[in-house]
């Protein structure tokens, strides 16, 4: 298979009502056949990883977005800038295009309704994926960024139900911060969600505007940017519109390539063919360790999902244990951000532990990283590894 986004390597929408119990789901992956009102639902997609490069091409040339400000600890003290596309943005280049899938789409992104099988909620951002990604901002990104990469040992951050992505983004803002550095580590990060629409239109894109807010200066020039460069800088991120041409698009390439980082993506159901095409990147790189971070979050909200998304995260621990080092704090693991209660639908923490418990037994080990209460319902993030083998 051809590689993936790998850059030449060979306003806000967050919808939060924090009294309100009743389900706003995420970015979930509902493998039944049947939706909730009985009626037959669409057919599950199949797995497929894609080239994001085509999808770059297919930009406007202008993007309205807004700043996500994320605190940090591992950031000098200041907080992580994230960038994320404009639902409005978003819904006109939809309806610019001729596609009829789109309209359905466009219902979903208005209405913030859930199809099963065919829009699943990846067009916004939900409180759960803010919750880890303030965690990537403060723990996990910095254990991944204290790594020099003096073992050889590469990192894999695999996100499932992407969406915004602001999780991983988080890491990926981090990283950019950083001088470029003459280590041979790859930081390779695979974005999957059940609908590429999403990817193509939300996860690429913001992506991209997170790299203009954290490292566009360092990337324009080798004597950094023009007098004129700097106030259009400016102006673009008072308006927070970015204007993108072909000039912006080969310097993104350019910097990720030499900072190592690569980039690939899984549209489609959770399944045994997922697992296999999000774990192409360490098969392309057999021979060297890997150490590999598992995100998702607002992905157990339905009984019905539940089986289909813990199969698939245990196995992905399981083969990415079997093929990488795992000892200590290099051990494979899994972070899950999600509601303890999903009311009207079934979901939460304890339908998932009691899956994962059937699933996995004594062989699991789930350890809750971050409790948040408000006045409705509480949120966790759990972290999931497989049990040492001592």
């Amino acid at each position: 298979m051809a590689s993936g986004f790998t850059f030449g390597f060979s306003g806000d929408d967050v919808d939060i009502d924090e009294s309100d119990p009743q389900f706003d789901g995420g970015d979930v992956q509902n493998q039944n056949q049947t939706s909730r009102n009985g009626e037959e639902s669409q057919p599950l997609v199949e797995a497929k990883r894609w080239d994001g490069e085509e999808w770059l091409s297919t930009l406007p040339s202008q993007i309205s977005y807004n700043k996500v400000s994320i605190p940090s600890s591992t950031n000098g003290g200041k907080d992580v800038a994230l960038g994320r596309r404009e639902v409005f943005d978003i819904r006109t280049q939809l309806m610019a295009e001729d596609d009829n899938d789109n309209d359905e789409l466009i219902s979903g992104l208005e209405e913030g309704d859930i199809k099963p099988n065919f829009y699943e909620g990846g067009f916004k951002t939900w409180e759960c994926a803010l919750d880890l990604a303030r965690m990537m901002a403060s723990e996990e990104g910095k254990e991944l960024l204290l790594d020099n990469g003096s073992d050889g040992t590469d990192v894999h951050i695999i996100e499932l139900g992407a969406g915004s992505a602001m999780p991983s983004l988080s890491i990926f803002a981090q990283l950019l911060s950083l001088p470029k550095s003459q280590s041979s580590r790859r930081v390779h990060f695979t974005f999957a969600d059940y609908n590429s629409a999403v990817l193509r239109l939300v996860t690429v894109p913001n992506l991209l505007l997170t790299w203009k807010l954290n490292s566009h200066k360092e990337a324009t020039t080798s004597t950094g940017p023009t007098a004129e460069q700097q106030a259009e800088e400016k102006k673009e991120e008072e308006e927070e519109e970015l204007d993108i041409d072909p000039s912006l698009l080969d310097a993104f390439r350019t910097d990720l390539k030499d900072r190592g980082i690569t980039i690939d993506f899984i549209s489609g159901a959770w399944s045994p063919e997922f697992v296999e095409l999000a774990l192409t990147a360490q098969r392309d790189h057999e021979g060297r360790p890997w150490r590999t971070l598992i995100l998702a979050s607002e992905t157990i909200y339905s009984p019905s999902s539940l089986g289909a998304f813990s199969e698939t995260l245990l196995s992905l621990l399981r083969r990415c244990d079997a093929g990488g080092p795992t000892t200590g704090s290099r051990q494979t693991r899994g972070l899950v951000a999600a509601k303890k209660v999903y009311f009207g639908v079934g979901g939460g923490v304890d339908e998932f532990l009691a899956v994962l418990n059937e699933m996995a037994g004594e062989a699991v080990e789930v350890q809750q990283r971050v409790e948040v209460k408000t006045e409705g319902v509480g949120r966790v993030v759990l972290q999931v590894k497989m049990a040492s083998s001592s």
